[in-house]
């Protein structure tokens, strides 16, 4: 339990770093549910293609 409170703090430090909060993170993972990672990934590709275009 030692190792995931590390990778928690550290994720709260880096997440802060970056003006974001937990519920960033979990509003995410709610976009996500249900999606696979295939759809997820595929997701992705087609809104940095669109980014990139803008």
């Amino acid at each position: 339990t030692g190792e995931v409170a590390d990778l928690w703090f550290h994720t709260l430090v880096v997440l802060a770093a970056h003006g974001l909060k937990p519920a960033d993170v979990l509003a995410e993972l709610r976009r996500r549910e249900g999606m696979s990672g295939l759809e997820e990934f595929a997701l992705r590709k087609v809104r940095q293609r669109e980014s990139e275009e803008s």
